[in-house]
């Protein structure tokens, strides 16, 4: 049988998990790990994003460098051993792309890059149950906050111009719309209240009698 050297089984390599898909306001881990030759110490680790960088990210900008002051958006929660899991908190949709992991040891030619990367898309839309055409009193409306990927959204919160409102069902319905249901509508995932996934304005159609008294009497004397 084939004999392999031992350093075969301490190549260089890093191993990313399958693309993420993430709700816009959620916690986020990449989970992580490394090799490397046994006489190598690591000195440095870094995650880099696709969005900014490039190639094998020799340089920066870093999203985390454990050798500098990073963002509290980004935080490392692996080691300098063979855990290389990174967490993005209350990610959003700048944080869509494709992250890689570097890392550098003691040794002159000792570093290396994960070149497969980890895709990360974050999602959350909202639909109306009329797409087309104007909303006036009486009218049903449905409101649905959806997320486009695996994952649950049994509670979410819905605000409208901004204030939080009484629902925590992914679906909104006015059975018969009014005037005062007019303005902006957001949902976002009811652990994440501060987080404003989409929105949807719409302005309800009142018209009143005297007003369409006036109209008439109007056309009319043009008829004239």
């Amino acid at each position: 049988c084939s004999v392999f050297p031992i350093h075969f089984l301490w190549s260089w390599s890093v191993r990313y998990p399958p693309s993420i898909c993430a709700a816009r306001g959620s916690n986020v881990t990449i989970n992580c790990t490394f090799t490397y030759p046994p006489e190598n110490n690591i000195k440095q680790v870094l995650w880099c994003s696709m969005r900014s960088n490039y190639g094998k990210c020799h340089y920066q900008p870093y999203v985390y460098d454990s050798e500098a002051n990073n963002s509290q958006s980004f935080q490392y929660i692996g080691d300098k051993t063979s855990d290389c899991s990174l967490l993005i908190s209350n990610i959003n949709q700048a944080h869509s792309g494709e992250y890689r992991f570097r890392f550098i040891t003691n040794k002159e030619d000792g570093h290396w890059t994960g070149y497969s990367g980890v895709n990360i898309s974050v999602h959350v839309s909202m639909c109306r149950s009329r797409e087309n055409g104007s909303t006036i009193p009486g009218d049903l409306l449905i409101l649905t906050c959806t997320l486009n990927c695996s994952g649950n959204l049994a509670e979410v919160q819905w605000f409208q111009n901004g204030d939080p409102i009484q629902q925590s069902e992914p679906v909104l319905t006015f059975s018969r719309i009014t005037a005062k249901d007019s303005g902006n509508y957001s949902c976002s995932l009811r652990n994440f209240k501060t987080t404003i996934y989409f929105t949807y304005l719409f302005l309800i159609i009142v018209v009143s009698l005297f007003s369409l008294v006036f109209i008439s009497a109007a056309v009319m004397l043009i008829r004239r």
